[in-house]
């Protein structure tokens, strides 16, 4: 439930309020009074849908049911069937930007020959991050993970399956999508080779793993099941290609393969950086469609509380667009312990998996002696509330990476940031991608190349009452214009210029 979420639901929330019918279509159990108190929307006018999950090719063929379907989903390759169509595109990050360079090479060369074939397993629900290095790569799953499965009849599933750094074996069950127990697996701790006989099926199958989990303790408190490695199909009818694909899926990762935005009216980039990106990397232009801010929600108060604030998802270094957490306590510790920011503290806020708590750790243990408070998955009116007392705003997001060759590492817009500045905190953020497009450097907040500018813009800030105090009062008029009226106001200039509603 975080930026992307809201992005989405307040376009669901928006078209509800036009008069439309409108469902929400996603994978997992959701409440929708839950999420809309989350995330500050009204969804009562929506409908949520779940469906399992059996690839994209399942929701391209439901999308011909619909007048206009909106696609928010990132890395998305979906076709839509739809006479409307809209893709929201956070990043064009191209499909194979985590690949070693050997496959990357592999990929370009056999993506071609390979284009109109689906992958045919794919992960869904119920997964950690791979792991592993060069010779093998496993998912854990939670104990209930999904794998989808594309049509077809005559399959076996094939994969490698075990348990390392468990202390014993396990039972797991593959169950369909109809509850029916496919296998029942004996799974010890050293990878070995199963396979499991698939029903035949025209709409794709949906399997989960269900197995007993542990925690591997210390820094690492996830919850694992079981490790599956080189998942693979293959089914009776495939040709050559089709055998290719099944047993190297990872071939179909072609980023130059781009058929699929041929049946969108229009692809909406969350940003100018993005949209650049986007015309750089699929050669076509975009529609800018700036995420909703939730500014009437955040009152500055008149008192502010001597404390540097920064706010986002906790990623390890490595995984999504990482906002650096570490490093800026590492910043905040040796200004505190230079004496540099007396009396003042920082808050660490951000959503948290299961996955990125090792991380958090590590970031606990680099505020240890100094007032840093850590608060994974904190309320939303504590955060709001954090974010109306804070006196300056910290972003990192993108330090140490190379934009220029990664540049989905940056933050392609910076929601928190507009958040920050509504509730009267003053940013000092990053140089790069979507903060220029937010902050006005001297105006409203300030944008630093380094740590060195990090500690001395707020150094200045926590000397200087007055000019806190001013451009304090420039963001929160600043962020006005990233409000959900203004958001409203943009997406129905796109709707009409692309005729979606027609």
């Amino acid at each position: 439930m975080g930026g992307g979420e809201r992005h989405n639901g307040m376009i669901a929330q928006v078209l509800a309020a036009d008069g439309l019918d409108v469902d929400l279509i996603g994978h997992s159990d959701v409440d929708l009074d839950a999420l809309g108190s989350h995330l500050g929307l009204d969804l009562s006018g929506c409908r949520y849908r779940r469906l399992p999950d059996r690839g994209e090719d399942a929701i391209a063929a439901l999308s011909e049911s619909y007048h206009l379907f909106v696609n928010g989903s990132y890395m998305s390759r979906l076709a839509p069937r739809s006479p409307r169509s809209a893709y929201l595109c956070f990043f064009p990050t191209p499909f194979d930007h985590d690949m070693a360079a050997w496959r990357k090479a592999a990929v370009r060369t056999a993506g071609p020959l390979l284009r109109g074939v689906s992958p045919a397993v794919s992960f869904g629900q119920g997964w950690y991050p791979p792991e592993g290095g060069r010779r093998r790569q496993w998912t854990w799953t939670n104990g209930e993970g999904i794998l989808a499965v594309n049509p077809g009849g005559g399959r076996t599933l094939r994969a490698d399956i075990g348990r390392p750094g468990a202390s014993g074996a396990v039972r797991l069950r593959v169950v369909d999508a109809d509850g029916t127990v496919l296998a029942k697996l004996q799974i010890d701790q050293a990878f070995a080779p199963f396979e499991v006989t698939l029903p035949s099926s025209t709409a794709g199958t949906e399997l989960t793993f269900v197995s007993d989990v542990f925690s591997p303790g210390v820094a690492d408190v996830r919850e694992l099941g079981v490790a599956v490695s080189r998942p693979r199909v293959t089914d009776a009818d495939e040709g050559p290609l089709e055998r290719m694909a099944l047993r190297f899926p990872w071939l179909l990762r072609d980023p130059a393969d781009l058929g699929y935005l041929e049946g969108y009216d229009t692809v909406m980039a969350n940003s100018e950086y993005t949209r650049g990106w986007i015309r750089r990397m699929w050669r076509r232009d975009s529609d800018v469609l700036f995420p909703p801010i939730q500014v009437d929600r955040l009152t500055p108060a008149p008192e502010r509380e001597k404390a540097v604030i920064t706010v986002g998802r906790f990623f390890a270094p490595g995984l999504g667009h990482a906002k650096r957490q570490l490093e800026m306590v590492q910043w905040f510790a040796e200004l505190y312990r230079t004496g540099a920011l007396p009396d003042w503290r920082m808050y660490v806020v951000g959503g948290c998996e299961d996955s990125q708590k090792p991380y958090v750790e590590q970031v606990r243990a680099a505020g240890a002696g100094v007032p840093v408070e850590v608060l994974p998955n904190a309320p939303r009116a504590e955060v709001e509330r954090l974010l109306s007392t804070s006196s300056v705003f910290w972003s990192a997001t993108g330090y140490g990476e190379d934009d220029r060759k990664r540049p989905w590492t940056a933050e392609h817009f910076g929601m928190t940031t507009v958040e920050a500045m509504a509730g009267g905190c003053v940013p000092v953020v990053i140089d790069r991608a979507g903060q220029r497009e937010i902050v006005r450097h001297g105006v409203d907040g300030y944008r630093w190349t380094g740590p060195e500018q990090v500690a001395s813009f707020t150094r200045r800030l926590a000397a200087e009452d007055g000019l806190r105090s001013r451009l304090a009062a420039a963001s929160v008029q600043r962020a006005q214009q990233f409000s959900d009226a203004a958001f409203a106001e943009r997406w129905h200039g796109i709707a009409e210029q692309r005729r979606l509603y027609s």
